[in-house]
């Protein structure tokens, strides 16, 4: 089913001590060895010339070898000794990928994501569910905080179908909160997602509210992906390396709602690290989950308005009567069409929502509980941003 060296390159990653760094090390002396003259080539580079290596030489490794050559502790090395004897894990795994009918993607693969390929030590193996990934095409990744609020569900709402019509995938972690409502709202649009989870395709699925999505997801044309051991659980290690292919699918990652400590800003660094871009999308200053995106902005990331603030860094653009389309009211969970595609993404203030009706001072100081002063400053400051206005008879209402 597989070539020798593919099932190879599986079998090593279902070593438990062996990451994408140690195999690579592994791969490298192997070509060296095989092929001076690629003495210095470099990963890439390595994956042109995959059909001629000889990779079963490295069942033929001591322990002392492998500890060299991965940098590895003897112990350690031990272990992966060990394990390598066997086939027992990989004739199971095989057997679990047949039986489930689940795609494997490695490096060695064409249909292996061009910019995963691209970064320093990418997954050596990708487990996907779904239509085949499409190895060059425009991805970018939409995540957020776990406890996302109806402000971002309004942000992703504007941006996500947008972004489909012009043919962009949409990538995310499928945790609860924003990343959810990517996935929903990219599916409502009638385009392409991909969930890249924390833990193996066959491992209890985490959250467990998120089962009927990623089903509809595979059933749509979209794809569920995990970079780990079919049946492999998830755990605090597992969710970082998740984030880290999340970036390194995308061209770019944009952060709706992250709080100080969140699974977003590591997203954000891998981002940044990979030489992708990073976008955050602002939020209320008295929100805790407005820190991340606003921490981002403050260190470089490009604040995202509209939708064109995203197009525009990847060479495209939204004609000016899309990006200057009216907000028109949708029922939640409703996805903008792509006429009316990019909506102001403001941050909601509470006040807005009491001014749908004209209403005085009087009126808007019992709806609000603030003291005189206090409402006095807080409608100056809309007005100045334009987002509410006062009528000649004195009441004030939203624009």
């Amino acid at each position: 089913m597989y070539s020798v060296n593919k099932r190879i390159l599986i079998h090593l990653s279902l070593v438990g001590p062996l990451g994408p760094a140690s195999i690579l090390r592994l791969l490298m002396y192997i070509c060296h060895q095989a092929k001076p003259e690629l003495m210095h080539i470099g990963w890439y580079e390595l994956i042109q010339h995959h059909e001629s290596l000889p990779l079963e030489v490295v069942y033929t490794l001591s322990v002392g070898q492998l500890a060299e050559i991965m940098k590895l502790k003897p112990a350690v090395a031990a272990e992966v000794h060990e394990s390598l004897k066997s086939m027992r894990l990989l004739e199971e795994e095989l057997a679990l990928i047949a039986t489930h009918g689940i795609a494997v993607l490695t490096p060695f693969d064409d249909c292996y994501p061009e910019e995963l390929k691209q970064i320093t030590h990418p997954p050596m193996v990708l487990y996907c569910r779904g239509l085949p990934v499409k190895p060059l095409t425009k991805r970018i990744a939409i995540v957020g905080s776990r406890k996302a609020s109806d402000y971002a569900h309004q942000v992703i709402n504007a941006l996500v179908p947008p972004l489909v019509a012009g043919g962009w995938t949409i990538v995310s972690g499928g945790a609860e909160g924003a990343d959810t409502m990517a996935h929903n709202i990219t599916l409502a649009s009638g385009g392409t997602t991909i969930a890249v989870l924390g833990a193996g395709l066959l491992a209890p699925i985490y959250p467990p509210s998120n089962a009927p999505l990623f089903e509809k997801m595979v059933q749509q044309g979209s794809v569920v992906m995990s970079p780990f051991p079919l049946r492999m659980g998830h755990d605090r290690t597992t969710f970082p390396i998740r984030n880290r292919v999340i970036s390194g699918l995308s061209l770019g990652s944009i952060i709706v709602q992250a709080a100080e400590r969140s699974g977003a800003l590591i997203t954000a660094r891998f981002a940044l690290e990979q030489g992708r871009q990073v976008f955050a999308v602002p939020g209320l200053v008295n929100d805790e989950l407005s820190f991340g995106c606003h921490y981002l902005i403050k260190q470089g990331a490009k604040l995202v308005h509209t939708v064109a603030d995203v197009l525009e860094e990847f060479g495209e653009t939204a004609t000016d009567a899309v990006v200057r389309a009216p907000v028109k009211k949708k029922a939640f969970g409703a996805p903008v069409s792509a006429q009316q595609t990019v909506l102001p993404l403001e941050p909601e203030d509470p006040m807005l929502a009491t001014l749908q009706e004209p209403a005085t001072l009087d009126e808007l100081q019992l709806r609000t509980g603030l003291h005189a002063e206090a409402l006095q400053d807080r409608l100056f400051t809309l007005q100045l941003e334009g987002r509410i206005k006062q009528h000649f008879s004195g009441t004030w209402q939203r624009v």
